[in-house]
């Protein structure tokens, strides 16, 4: 409950939620309380602000310094947008209700230590002062700061807010749509305290990894592009004719049913029109070839020291989308990271990968030089042992060349023979693959830039779809 606002129950659980979740609104309710006794509870009033659809009945006495910084904040076109951005989203309201405090600390009066009280005479009670209504006595105007200050920096304060909360959002919204996260309401989903405790999990393994959020965010557009590639793409031929059956699909009706729509007998034309209608109609019967279920993916990793920078964050975007996509279908991965040799191993059985496991395989570990033996013989070994995996596909993505000994092709090309395994080589940046050439079904070379290579970055998250 607020000193302001008579706060709902379940508002005040959406901000002791992020509380929870965040030490950084831990420490600014801290430092807040240091100066007020009562922030605490006009933070939990911010946050009702921002979040309920409509502003919560006012308490019949609050603090004038409470009161005087929302109605301030209230009156401007700034505090109107933010609102909009959070109404009934508990995530953004939490990431904007906290920036805001943080920024307002340096606004907050100090309350009088008990020491500066005046003694009471015997016989004399405390009464509030002409104005003052009771409970406010402790509470004193922000007198060092004009309106015109104050409110120059709320409106600083809500453009801070308004930025977190969409670098926020933009940040986790590729994994938390992979991990099946609903942050927010939509027309088929209610908010619930379970999806917000995994965002903020999420936001809380990448708000102090900038690198790992840009990756995050390129992934989410990456996924998007392969998403639009295969919405748009051509529907595959139907089959080979199988016999004759009774039906009403258009394209399958025998050529001899549709003469009578052409009839110049009107009772014909209905009466085939009927036939077809009431899927009486004789039609061709088709065989359909489809191909099996994608499987699951093992991703190899090149992170020699050539992967630093640039070509470092677009190749973990290509392998984050490429994971939280089987991720999101439930399909077991593997991520092997290597350079000369295999630096490390990640494997996430069906329905178990979780943000969480997501980044902790993609940590950039980027040393020495580069050798495909390594990581194509532990791609192997991995197919052989683990049972959930005896069907997955190969992700290749390097930026260099290196090599790759005859043994090794041998042993890839047999498994591709005989267990229809596939193998695919993202090449990052102006490089050469001519030595993985014998064992790829298909190479993809892509630069660092989403938009231009749009056209070659869609069919590769395709690849796992």
């Amino acid at each position: 409950m607020g000193i302001v606002f008579e706060t709902s129950t379940w508002s005040d659980a959406l901000w002791s939620g992020h509380c929870k979740a965040s030490a950084s609104a831990r420490q600014a309710l801290s430092v807040g309380s240091g100066k007020q006794p009562q922030f605490r509870e006009f933070a939990t009033d911010m946050h009702a602000a921002l979040y309920l659809r409509h502003e919560p009945q006012r308490h019949g006495q609050a603090p004038e310094w409470a009161t005087h910084l929302l109605a301030q904040a209230h009156d401007l076109a700034e505090w109107k947008g933010l609102r909009a951005r959070c109404e009934r989203n508990g995530f953004a309201a939490g990431i904007a209700c906290e920036t805001l405090l943080q920024t307002l600390l340096p606004l907050l009066p100090e309350a009088p230590k008990p020491s500066q009280r005046q003694p009471r005479r015997r016989g004399q009670h405390d009464t509030p002062e002409a104005g003052q209504a009771p409970g406010q006595r402790e509470a004193t105007q922000p007198a060092s700061e004009d309106a015109s200050t104050v409110r120059r920096a709320l409106r600083q304060a809500m453009r801070q807010a308004t930025d977190a909360v969409e670098e926020a959002e933009a940040s986790t919204e590729a994994m938390a749509d992979a991990m099946g996260i609903q942050a927010g309401t939509g027309p088929s989903h209610a908010e619930t305290l379970h999806d917000l405790e995994q965002v903020r999990q999420l936001w809380a393994l990448l708000k102090d990894n900038p690198t790992m959020r840009h990756i995050a965010d390129m992934a989410g557009r990456l996924q998007r592009l392969g998403q639009t590639h295969k919405k748009c793409q051509v529907t595959p031929a139907v089959g080979r004719i199988k016999g004759i059956t009774v039906g009403g699909d258009l394209d399958r009706i025998l050529p001899a049913e549709l003469a009578g729509l052409r009839s110049t007998n009107r009772l014909h034309r209905l009466s085939t029109l009927g036939t077809i209608m009431g899927k009486r109609a004789l039609q061709y019967e088709m065989q359909g070839e489809e191909s099996e279920t994608r499987g699951p993916i093992i991703v190899l990793l090149d992170e020699s020291g050539s992967m630093r920078g640039e070509a470092e964050q677009w190749s973990k975007a290509v392998a984050l989308a490429l994971l939280t996509t089987a991720t999101q279908q439930r399909r077991a991965w593997c991520v092997c990271g290597f350079a000369d040799r295999v630096m490390h191993s990640s494997l996430v059985n069906p329905g178990e990968g979780t943000p969480g496991t997501l980044l902790d395989a993609l940590r950039m570990r980027a040393e020495g030089g580069t050798d495909f033996d390594p990581p194509l013989r532990e791609a192997l070994r991995v197919l052989a042992q683990e049972p959930d995996l005896r069907k997955a596909d190969i992700m290749l993505i390097t930026d260099g060349e290196a090599p790759l000994s005859q043994e090794v092709v041998d042993e890839v090309n047999r498994h591709r023979k005989e267990q229809s395994l596939h193998v695919y080589v993202i090449g990052i940046g102006d490089i050469r693959t001519n030595a993985l050439r014998p064992i790829a079904d298909a190479l993809y070379t892509v630069a660092a830039s989403p938009e231009r290579d749009s056209a070659i970055v869609a069919p590769l998250i395709t690849l796992v779809a």
